[in-house]
């Protein structure tokens, strides 16, 4: 009967001397997963959409190295409009830009009125301050 304890042992060096290594950093790939263009999307769309027979779209994942997941997520992509040029999307119209611009320049003004409103606040407490210090000397009335 083979030694189970020395197999677990040499499993466990082999996992360590791995562990020692640098991961190899590939292009296009990031901690999230890989990064397709909308070009890419929409070609592999397309020769999705030519697949008819049983196993075509298959047979064409394997030759572009894709999960089916993948290409659901292409489609759901698809569905929703984000693989639409920019110019078609109803979120990115120059009268939009320019109310967001507005927005955030009215945002900027109120923060600035509301800063000088507590100036002019802290400048009317000084003000009471200095004058109630300052206020008639029983002495220098009295001359």
């Amino acid at each position: 009967m083979p030694n189970v304890n020395g197999a677990a042992k040499g499993a466990a060096k082999e996992l360590s001397g791995s562990a020692d290594r640098e991961p190899e950093v590939m292009p296009g790939k990031t901690q999230f997963g890989t990064r397709y263009s909308k070009a890419y999307k929409l070609r592999i769309l397309a020769l999705a959409d030519k697949c008819t027979g049983p196993g075509e779209i298959g047979k064409m994942l394997r030759k572009e190295g894709l999960m089916h997941c993948t290409l659901t997520s292409f489609r759901r992509q698809r569905a929703a409009g984000y693989l639409d040029p920019v110019a078609q999307r109803s979120d990115h119209t120059d009268q939009t830009r320019r109310v967001m611009e507005l927005e955030r320049e009215n945002r900027k003004l109120k923060r600035k009125l509301e800063q000088a409103e507590a100036l002019i606040e802290v400048q009317k407490k000084v003000s009471r301050l200095l004058e109630a210090f300052d206020g008639p000397d029983p002495k220098e009335s009295g001359s």
